[in-house]
């Protein structure tokens, strides 16, 4: 009989649980469509377009993330209880009266719970596994994979984690739910509908003077992020705009109902038209006492919006440009005389060099100077079968810097045509006392022909500039655009323009190419007879037409170098960077290994985590702050009911009454999401200035994408909400 009248409860109050059910089938589908991520693989042939490694990442990532998102569902949920619990008061004590004991009751709530958790549950892995199957074919664009092998996917692991987390979830909402029914008084039960939530009446002055103070404190925070450019997140300008930023948020919701109502009461066409004064009033009421969630909603919001956004547009800042930054199929590099993180180890200047690697790695010199600096010599010499195997073309790259002179000359005369601030010299840390790095022609007209560009030409007594780094560009450009003299090798060369943009020298995870001077080769052969050697090798390599795939031409090239630096040869400690690797990492010939197919695989997997966090954290936050709205406006228009009966009673027809109870809705709705859009602009704008136009990425289609979730998901659940409170105003009317 129990069962029977919770079955008929759940028939009846089918309008009451459409948010709750909605935010339980959200919360399970993307909640298995995630963590069945890691089960995709089989989908995929990771050797060939991925690492499964970075794939694992994403997965262990997404797993971590599951256990916030699943506390953030199982707090939302028990909210949203709250409202079920306290709209159906009333008919508890009813049973109550009809001589049902509390544990009957609490056996009716208990049942509907668990109806609705089974069929919300079993609903919601449905949609999920359904969903999982279109994110595998957004896993595969992500990855740049056809599949070819398509095949259902069902995650046995996904489905038991989600099983086991809701289950706890739904166990935890039985037990609240039953002591929250058996702790009740029959007096509190029947009488529900009748109390109502004190609202603070608070003085219009002070509204006024802390609405004005919440607004300059919002002002000095975007101020402060903007002069911070979302750079350095430890540095005092951030956290300065972090608590900015929250404190004037809270102080904004806590004066607006206040300043609202001083404003609005002065305006008399306005205030006391149509059902105007009775609308304004609600919407006081609410935000009075609910000043601390519209606040939690609003940074949520925030959140949420930024995380969408500018993870969306960070993928194009790793990995947009992957393909062109990555026109060779390999580039062995040797750090000479510097250290495995890339530090020069030389404590004098560029001529000293050679006399301490000489010093302190005399067999790495000896072998370097034996070969003519040659990396391709000194390899084939090593294993010239394999080399002749796998490497049908390759340029050697020469990076030199020069000793007397530095780029701060250039950077002078830059600044009699562009400004500062045009050339970003502040985001460019210390380019101004850092040597002048030069490349022969020869080695650049090689590394151009290797990626079948034309030759570039020098006349006599000239040089030219070579950056293909977006945020360098307008540095590179006003330096070309000044044509100054540069003192190179004891020698004076006219700078000509314009920037050789087009050159990547090495293959790398960007566009890498930084302010590096093409000379003549007789300047690099002055520098070398004064004793210079290079700052860094790059052999840059294009494999042989042998038949072999990406992969095993990779291997291939990886046994090459350790035949010339087996492991057990000792060398640089790579810690957990590069442990994998069959060779010994050397100053010379070669320090690492970076091939096209490596730079693909790990950008494929870096978009691929970036992008599924991006949606799994924005779409679970933005339920989250939705759901929690819809069950604040439904609670409201279930306390609104005797009000709403009479207004009818005083002859207001419906049309006005639904008008009002839309605007409390959208106002309600679009008050925190507009201040959190406010919030974004700024955060969005400043990531976009400093990072996302720096390296020639647009926001505009991020943003776009933030704009349609937010549209889809919140305006939905402002939809659903709006009709579900017309239902129930509807009800009251017609009972009166």
């Amino acid at each position: 009989m129990l069962l029977k009248l919770a079955l008929r409860n759940i028939r009846r109050s089918v309008r009451d649980y459409a948010v709750y059910f909605i935010t339980l089938l959200f919360g399970v589908a993307v909640f298995y469509a995630f963590n069945s991520i890691g089960s995709q693989q089989i989908l995929f042939d990771m050797e060939a377009t991925a690492s499964a490694s970075v794939f694992s990442t994403t997965v262990y990532m997404l797993g971590m993330f599951s256990v916030v998102v699943a506390c953030v569902l199982g707090f939302l949920i028990l909210y949203a209880n709250q409202f079920l619990i306290r709209r159906r008061k009333r008919e508890f004590g009813t049973y109550l009266v009809l001589g049902m004991t509390p544990g009957h009751v609490s056996r009716i709530v208990l049942y509907e719970t668990v109806i609705v958790g089974l069929v919300s549950l079993a609903v919601g892995l449905i949609c999920g596994v359904m969903l999982s199957q279109a994110l595998s074919f957004v896993t595969a664009s992500l990855f740049g994979a056809t599949m070819t092998n398509y095949q259902f996917v069902f995650s046995s692991d996904a489905f038991l984690v989600t099983l086991g987390c809701f289950a706890g979830i739904y166990l935890v909402v039985s037990v609240f739910n039953t002591l929250t029914v058996s702790r009740c008084k029959l007096i509190d039960l029947i009488r529900a509908d009748v109390k109502n939530e004190r609202a603070g009446v608070r003085n219009p002055w002070v509204c006024l003077v802390v609405f004005i103070a919440s607004i300059a404190v919002l002002a000095y925070a975007y101020e402060q992020l903007i002069e911070n450019g979302l750079v350095m997140l430890d540095a005092p300008e951030f956290a300065r705009a972090t608590v900015g930023m929250l404190v004037g948020t809270l102080m904004f919701f806590w004066s607006l109902a206040g300043f609202a109502i001083a404003v609005l009461t002065r305006l008399r066409g306005v205030y006391l038209r149509k059902l105007n004064l009775f609308t304004v009033r609600q919407i006081a009421s609410k935000v009075n006492t609910a000043f601390l969630s519209l606040w939690a909603v609003c940074v949520l919001l925030f959140f949420s919006i930024t995380v969408f956004s500018s993870g969306m547009g960070l993928v194009e800042v790793f990995v947009g440009g992957v393909e062109k930054a990555n026109p060779y199929s390999a580039t062995l590099t040797a750090g000479v005389w510097y250290g495995p993180d890339g530090t020069a180890s030389s404590s004098g200047g560029p001529r000293d060099r050679a006399a301490e690697m000489a010093a302190e790695a005399p067999e790495r010199f000896a072998a370097a100077e034996s070969h003519g600096w040659s990396m391709a010599a000194a390899l084939q010499e090593a294993a010239p079968e394999q080399w002749a195997e796998t490497v049908g073309a390759w340029a050697q790259v020469s990076i030199f810097s020069d000793p007397d002179s530095t780029y701060a000359p250039l950077i002078d005369a830059a600044q009699a045509v562009a400004s500062a601030d045009a050339m970003r010299l502040d985001d460019l840390g210390r380019v101004r006392d850092t040597n002048l790095s030069l490349v022969a022609l020869s080695d650049f007209n090689a590394a151009r022909a290797l990626q079948g560009q034309d030759p570039v030409e020098l006349a006599p007594g000239t040089c030219r500039l070579t950056s293909n780094m977006d945020m360098l560009r307008p540095l590179a450009e006003a330096v070309a655009k000044s044509e100054p003299v540069v003192a190179v090798a004891g020698e004076n060369l006219s700078l000509t323009g314009p920037v050789i943009g087009d050159t990547q020298l090495e293959d790398n995870t960007m566009a890498a190419t930084a302010l590096v001077l093409v000379v003549p080769d007789e300047t690099i052969a002055d520098l070398r007879a004064e004793g210079c050697i290079p700052d860094t090798q790059m052999l840059d390599i294009q494999y042989a037409d042998n038949g072999r795939s990406a992969a095993e031409n990779d291997a291939a090239l990886q046994a090459i170098v350790a035949a010339l630096q087996p492991r057990d040869m000792g060398g640089f400690d790579k810690g957990t960077v590069g442990a994998r690797d069959s060779y010994a990492s050397l100053l010379w010939p070669v320090t690492r290994i970076v091939t096209a197919h490596e730079m693909i695989a790990q950008s494929a997997g870096l978009k691929l985590m970036i992008t599924y966090l991006a949606l799994y954290i924005g779409f679970v936050f933005l339920v989250s702050t939705a759901a929690i709205l819809a069950i604040q406006q439904l609670s409201q228009a279930s306390d609104s009911a005797p009000r709403y009966r009479t207004l009818w009673k005083l002859g207001c027809d419906q049309g006005m009454i639904y008008r009002s109870l839309l605007a409390q809705v959208m106002v309600y709705f679009l008050l925190p999401l507009g201040l959190a859009v406010c919030h974004s602009v700024c955060a969005v704008g400043v990531l976009s200035d400093s990072l996302l136009s720096a390296i020639g990425s647009s926001s505009f289609a991020p943003i776009m994408m933030a704009g349609a979730l937010v549209l889809v998901i919140y305006g939905g659940y402002m939809l659903v909400t709006y009709l579900a409170s017309r239902s129930l105003v509807a009800g009251v009317l017609r009972e009166g």
